[in-house]
Parts: structure tokens; C-alpha cells; sequence
């Protein structure tokens, strides 16, 4: 792990956050259209973007904790983190049991409405590119506080078999909705299909 005084020298880095499927819509085709996740963790992953990493001998990936969350114009915007020892919870697994199915006839683009189970929910990751806002330090002269700042809109979402960040059976979502509970955590984020992107071998 790198330690936090690397910080200084990285701007643009990505946080991956570890989410559970509350619904999805399918695609005509049956892929996730539209995707309902809550979160499993506040901790997260910060790391470098893989054309920065590719040029950078140090493995740098630090975990954090998010304390408040304040979205600018539908994406996540800034983001206060504190630092964290914890790694990221990651529950459940690619398949998982149906509790409801609805069929959406006059609507062609999400024909088919899943209602997930309670028991055996899937994990998604979901990557954000952010820039580093702010870095906050302790009387003591320890980071308090990071703060980052993400104005993209289109995120980064595998299922748990892939490895955060890495690239592979990724797939680009958007962020149409997000919700926050009274403390600025997320509560609810919608995510719509853009693209699919590389798949796994």
C-alpha cells in the first residue's frame, strides 16, 4: 500500500465503491439496462487510472472512509473521505434469486422489471473518476480529512468476479438518479446502460 503522503503528487485518481442490486431493468437482448444499487460499506478504494498506472512503478491503493457525500449537477460531486485501515465489504455474488418479475410491454428499451431477493443479493463495484480538491490535516499534523471532487456523470460497473479497476467486464452505466440520506450518505443511485465495455476472456 502507498503510503498517504503520495497523494500529494496525484491529481486524477478513481474510487471504486462496493454496492449491493436492489432491481434492474433488462435489455431486450436480457443485459442490465438500468441497475437500483445501495451501498454495502462506506469504506472505498482510492487508485490510480490504468494509463497513470501504467507509467507508475508504485501500486497505489489506499482505502477510505466517506463521510459525506454533497452531488453537483447529478454526479457525486465533492466527496470528504477520511483515512481507513478496512478494506471494502464485498457481499453477495454474479448470480442471485428473483422476487418479482414484471413485463413492461409498451416500453421497448426495458422490457423486462426484476425485484431481487432480500437473501443473496449481488454485488457491483462501481468506479467514479474524481480529481483531488483538498487535502485536511489533524492539530497533530495527520490527514484528516481528503477531499475529492467528481463531475463525471458515467461510471465504471463490474460484477464481484472482476478485479476493481482493472478494466475487465466493465461495463460504462450513468448516474440518472441519487439519493442521500439526511447525513450525506447515499442512500439509492439509479444507473442507466451506456455501453458494455471490454469483456472477459
Amino acid at each position: 500500500m502507498a503510503p498517504l503522503a503520495s497523494i500529494f503528487s496525484i491529481s486524477a485518481v478513481q474510487l471504486t465503491f462496493s454496492f449491493e442490486i436492489a432491481a434492474m431493468q433488462l435489455t431486450p437482448t436480457f443485459k442490465m439496462g438500468v441497475l437500483q444499487v445501495r451501498p454495502t460499506s462506506k469504506i472505498v478504494t482510492m487508485r490510480l487510472p490504468p494509463s497513470q498506472h501504467l507509467q507508475s512503478a508504485m501500486n497505489f491503493q489506499v482505502n477510505f472512509e466517506v463521510a459525506k457525500i454533497q452531488p453537483v449537477g447529478g454526479a457525486l460531486g465533492n466527496i470528504r473521505m477520511t483515512s481507513s485501515q478496512q478494506k471494502p465489504i464485498t457481499v453477495g455474488s454474479p448470480s442471485f434469486a428473483v422476487a418479482g418479475l414484471q413485463l413492461v410491454p409498451n416500453f421497448e428499451a426495458t422490457p423486462v422489471q426484476l425485484t431481487l431477493s432480500q437473501q443473496g443479493q449481488p454485488a457491483v463495484f462501481v468506479t467514479v473518476p474524481c480529481q483531488v480538491s483538498a487535502i485536511e490535516f489533524s492539530p497533530s499534523l495527520e490527514i484528516a480529512y481528503v477531499v475529492m471532487n467528481s463531475n463525471s456523470k458515467q461510471v465504471l460497473v463490474q460484477l464481484p468476479g472482476a478485479s476493481p479497476g482493472a478494466g475487465e467486464g466493465t461495463s460504462i452505466f450513468e448516474i440518472a438518479d441519487l439519493q442521500l440520506s439526511e447525513s450525506g450518505d447515499i442512500s439509492v443511485m439509479q444507473l442507466n446502460l451506456v455501453s458494455h465495455g471490454p469483456k472477459r476472456a
